[in-house]
């Protein structure tokens, strides 16, 4: 499911650095790139999570993506992949360039910064190893709620569009992203206004049919997910679960994104599987695979979410 192209270009970039726009290449030359900023999100059950946000120049034109990390990592390992997507760039090996994204990198409970919980007068700390099935599930529906709210917010200011999210997740981060996609797609259309139906790309680092309970199949079954979504998966090809599973959401998904004849060479179908000749798993894929596996996720957003024509529309309480 990935063009012999896209694997050309991704091993060249293994070895070849990604050349980074300077000021003025991928976006004006007065946009400069605005510093990270660390920011709280509470959720509706009391948690504080910690994420980092990489504001865009883009401003309404911004695809914004959302990071979550794997278990017991926390949002740091995301955050050159996520300067490299905010900062804008292009890559001469590949004739490719990308404006600049508005970047979320979060700390799902548990995790990272993310670890405190207060609901009324009592508070504790939450212990990622002690993290069982309900707390997983209310990562997909508390946290990631929060991690909404986030981005209608800088949405309706003109910051990002909502309508193109793009969520990358590392096996937990995996997990989650997919079942709150479901979610994402199972709110109705709106005759006037729009909730949900954000998500259309997903980048799944050595996702895991099923993490500690959390379940893919239901999710990969939904329409809106299976249909509406591209879905670049990545992992280590030398480790036979993952590829068995990364096989396994391929065989679910391939029917409803066949490649088009008029796909241009080095373009990556909107359903592709990514399994380099190594063991590295998860965010070590990015932290030691190298430039070409942050480029590769850069390509795959940029193609089928950043370029595409989704409306920006302001969503108030939505």
């Amino acid at each position: 499911m990935i063009s012999r192209h896209f694997i050309a270009i991704l091993t060249l970039t293994m070895v070849s650095p990604v050349v980074f726009a300077p000021a003025g290449m991928a976006q004006s030359s007065n946009n400069k790139v605005p510093d990270p900023l660390v920011v709280n999100m509470k959720t509706k059950d009391g948690v504080e999570l910690v994420g980092t946000y990489y504001k865009s120049t883009a401003g309404k034109d911004a695809t914004p993506v959302v990071m979550l990390a794997d278990w017991k990592d926390s949002r740091a390992v995301y955050d050159q992949l996520a300067k490299r997507m905010q900062a804008g760039g292009n890559d001469d090996k590949a004739g490719f360039k990308w404006d600049s994204f508005a970047v979320l990198t979060v700390d799902l409970r548990g995790h990272g910064d993310s670890t405190k919980q207060r609901l009324g007068a009592n508070a504790r700390e939450i212990d990622a190893a002690k993290l069982d099935r309900n707390d997983l599930g209310a990562m997909v529906q508390f946290d990631m709620n929060a991690v909404r709210r986030f981005l209608v917010e800088k949405n309706d200011a003109g910051e990002l569009n909502l309508n193109r999210l793009s969520i990358v997740g590392a096996s937990l981060g995996a997990s989650v992203a997919v079942n709150w996609s479901m979610l994402d797609w199972s709110f109705p259309p709106l005759a006037v206004g729009k909730q949900g139906q954000d998500v259309k790309g997903l980048v799944l680092i050595s996702p895991e049919w099923s993490y500690k309970g959390l379940q893919m199949n239901k999710a990969l079954r939904h329409p809106g997910v299976r249909e509406h979504i591209a879905v670049l998966v990545m992992y280590g090809g030398d480790e036979r679960k993952n590829l068995a599973d990364a096989k396994r959401i391929e065989k679910q998904l391939e029917r409803y994104h066949p490649e088009p004849d008029d796909l241009e060479p080095g373009v990556p179908n909107s359903l592709a599987l990514l399994g380099p000749n190594t063991k590295l798993q998860g965010t070590k894929l990015l932290t030691q695979g190298g430039a070409g596996a942050e480029l590769a996720i850069i390509k795959f957003l940029n193609a089928h979410v950043a370029k595409e024509n989704f409306d920006w529309l302001k969503r108030g309480r939505d």
